[in-house]
């Protein structure tokens, strides 16, 4: 694990990104929808995500809400 806080969910030394997710086909599923590779599958203690998805290098999601905003434009 990561030298660094909790909320820092990148690992700059390792060049390796973890998620949270409910079971691991949600990893599979985030690796598919992003282009993110998938390199592991992490067992966590948590009460709804119960695994870390490990993908290799920095991974972030989309800006959901620039993407709305963009679509609404389009279709003004």
């Amino acid at each position: 694990m990561p030298n660094n806080p909790n909320w820092l969910r990148y690992d700059p030394d390792e060049d390796k990104s973890r998620h949270g997710a409910a079971d691991p086909d949600c990893c599979e599923e985030m690796e598919e929808k992003y282009g993110w590779k998938l390199i592991e599958i992490e067992k966590i203690d948590g009460p709804i995500l119960k695994v870390d998805c490990v993908f290799q290098g920095k991974t972030e999601f989309p800006d959901w809400y620039k993407e709305l905003e963009s679509k609404e434009d389009e279709d003004a």
